[in-house]
């Protein structure tokens, strides 16, 4: 249970985290890459940029140097954007096995299962806090 970070949860609703939490885990992965190489390359690009622009003025010899951090800022601007991408889909996947989880419950009646579903669907921010209340309530009609 790496990415969730509660404490004192009950056991049904952990091991419903970590089941998330291994299906999101290589879309993780590859946008923390993505982030790791494009914050240094924005970085870097934006300071050479702006001191050699700003500070010491333009200079024709200074062409390719410009291009190349140009370059850098473009591919930083274009991995940040990515993992951007990447965080969307990861929502997606986690919102997606938490409706299916939902729709598969057998305790829980169709209509609650659709009004669990309407909210999460309504609020997707507190979609996790909507599914620990299904998985409380699953876990009452258990008992």
């Amino acid at each position: 249970m790496s990415q969730w970070t509660f404490k004192n949860m009950p056991q049904f609703i952990e091991k419903e985290l970590e089941a998330i939490d291994e299906l999101v885990k290589p879309q993780l992965n590859k946008s923390t890459k993505y982030m790791m190489i494009a914050i240094p390359f924005l970085i870097i690009s934006i300071i050479n940029l702006f001191i050699m622009l700003v500070i010491t003025g333009y200079q024709s010899d200074m062409l390719l140097s410009l291009g190349i951090y140009a370059l850098l800022g473009a591919i930083g601007a274009a991995l940040f954007k990515e993992s951007r991408h990447v965080n969307k889909e990861i929502r997606q996947i986690g919102m997606d096995h938490i409706i299916q989880r939902i729709k598969s419950s057998e305790l829980v009646n169709d209509y609650m299962k659709d009004q669990y579903i309407n909210e999460i669907k309504a609020k997707p921010r507190s979609s996790l806090q909507t599914f620990f209340n299904f998985l409380s309530d699953e876990h009452q009609r258990q008992k």
